[in-house]
């Protein structure tokens, strides 16, 4: 009778059980669904006057587990601690409630299980704690980061490599806004600070990254003026070094085995305050400083040369200078070649070809006679030739293709050299053929009809007597706005107004 008696009561228990339980299946915005067509399900279990919620991902790994009063999704208000896994069974965050609010620990973990956040919070919302960043190189994330809080705000911040007490920076933030950086070399070798209260007296560091070593070390004077400045290269070795005193000052550059490859000296100007370059060569170091982007060469205190440098150390252009003017500029080619000397006469272009990035232009006797622009796959873009009465230049634009866009005839205007607007008479092509002439004078439409392509998409102006008929289409060909604007209106001549013409527009070729 006993066993039979047990046994029932078993029966019972885990019917009701099973009655109590309940599962809900939810979709992948957690809206509830069909079993079919579920990605996570729930099972709640009444706990005493709370309830146990248990979710679940589609193949059945626990997503998250807590108690709570309510436990309407989305919505739920949870009490005591609550925990959330990985599809892959790994815990994610752990959570601390009181009556729906968060209050207590919160900790969460990155997917290779590393503490990322361990806080305490308190009733009115604040929280206390660490918060870590890990480096990522695969993600151009080069090192480590583990900031305090207190209050809810940052109290300090410390990067660094692989040991949170070796080579690494420090910002202490005070109460007040005022912060205190603190810089370490090698083995936590303590190297200087600087303080936001300090006036600029005091020490910068740099580094590279990946791993963590120092780039460059600056001090500083009380007025912010750099007292010594020392820069290194990768491997440990100094590339340049600069030290400035009360009369002069000196900056040596050394190439990465150690060897001093140029010197420059300066004197302190007192009128000015600044030092002036007086002999050597002057080396500027690209923004990371692996290579030498600019050297300037100066004579008796006067500059003589400036040469520049692309990302890959090839040497761009060579210009000479006497008393301050230039006299020549040679541009070079990627493989070293010479491309061009353009020579100038009273510090202006005078005969010869620049090159400035996609465009070169050539000069004859101090005029400019062509211009042409590339686009990045070299092709050409527009070409610009003065005339043979040399009076006004005859344009070409071309399309992506090759095919001609536009044709102007731009006069030269030795009236008023204050009118920067545009004035020409244009022709546009559509597939090889002239449809549209129009005549714009001070970048108003004086007759015929153009159309102009930009970033939003398109609008069309045609003189009317008066008036400018504007219609504007959008990116999909979409007529937006379609009106009439008086052509001599004050407002017309504003470089924003929608029936200006620049030269400049005709030049884009939006597909």
């Amino acid at each position: 009778m006993k066993k039979l008696f047990t046994s029932a009561l078993l029966a019972l228990v885990l019917s009701i059980n099973v009655y109590a339980q309940e599962k809900t299946y939810f979709d992948e915005n957690w809206e509830k669904t069909t079993q079919e067509n579920m990605e996570y399900y729930r099972e709640t279990t009444p706990k005493g006057k709370l309830t146990l919620i248990k979710d679940f991902y589609k193949n059945g790994t626990l997503q998250m587990e807590g108690l709570a009063s309510d436990t309407t999704p989305s919505n739920e208000v949870f009490d005591g601690k609550v925990t959330w896994y990985t599809p892959e069974g790994k815990v994610m965050s752990v959570v601390t409630y009181a009556n729906g609010k968060q209050v207590g620990v919160s900790q969460s973990y990155d997917v290779k299980g590393r503490l990322i956040e361990d806080m305490i919070y308190k009733a009115d919302g604040t929280f206390s704690g660490k918060m870590i960043s890990y480096k990522d190189p695969e993600n151009e994330y080069y090192y480590n980061t583990l900031t305090l809080y207190e209050n809810s705000a940052p109290a300090q911040t410390i990067i660094y490599d692989e040991d949170i007490k070796g080579i690494r920076s420090e910002t202490i933030n005070g109460k007040d806004g005022n912060y205190v950086n603190k810089y370490y070399g090698e083995k936590g070798k303590y190297l200087g600070s600087l303080s936001s209260e300090s006036n600029n007296d005091g020490t910068l560091v740099d580094y590279y990254y990946n791993p963590m070593r120092i780039s460059k070390i600056e001090k500083y004077k009380s007025d912010g003026t750099v007292k010594e400045s020392v820069i290194y290269a990768k491997n440990g070795k100094i590339l340049q070094e600069q030290k400035r005193g009360k009369k002069d000052g000196s900056k040596t550059t050394y190439d990465e085995s150690g060897k001093q490859i140029a010197n420059l000296n300066y004197q302190y100007e007192k009128e000015t305050d600044s030092y002036k370059p007086m002999d050597g060569e002057d080396y500027e170091l690209s923004y990371d400083y692996s290579y030498v982007s600019t050297i300037d060469v100066y004579k008796g205190g006067s500059q003589i040369l400036n040469k520049e440098f692309d990302e890959q150390g090839k040497l761009t252009t060579e210009k000479t200078l006497k008393d301050g003017s230039t006299q020549e500029i040679k541009y070079y080619a990627p493989d070293g070649k010479l491309r061009s000397t353009l020579t100038y006469k009273e510090d202006m272009p005078y005969n010869g070809t620049a090159y400035e990035g996609l465009t070169e232009m050539q000069y004859k006797e101090g005029v400019l006679v062509n211009t042409k622009n590339y686009t990045e796959e070299n092709k050409l873009k527009f070409e610009k030739k003065l005339n043979a009465k040399q009076n006004a230049y005859d344009a070409t634009v071309f399309d992506n293709k090759g095919a001609i866009l536009y044709t102007y005839n731009q006069p030269i205007n030795e009236d008023d050299e204050y009118d920067y607007n545009f004035t020409g008479q244009i022709v546009q092509y559509v597939k090889g053929k002239p449809v549209n002439k129009s005549s714009v004078k001070s970048g108003i439409l004086q007759s015929g009809k153009i159309r102009i392509k930009d970033y939003y998409g398109a609008k069309e102006l045609e003189r009317n007597g008066k008036w400018v008929l504007l219609k504007v289409y959008n990116s999909e060909g979409k007529l937006v706005q379609d009106s009439k604007i008086l052509a001599d209106t004050s407002d017309s001549f504003s470089s924003e107004s929608q029936i200006i013409i620049q030269e400049d527009q005709l030049y884009n070729d939006f597909e």
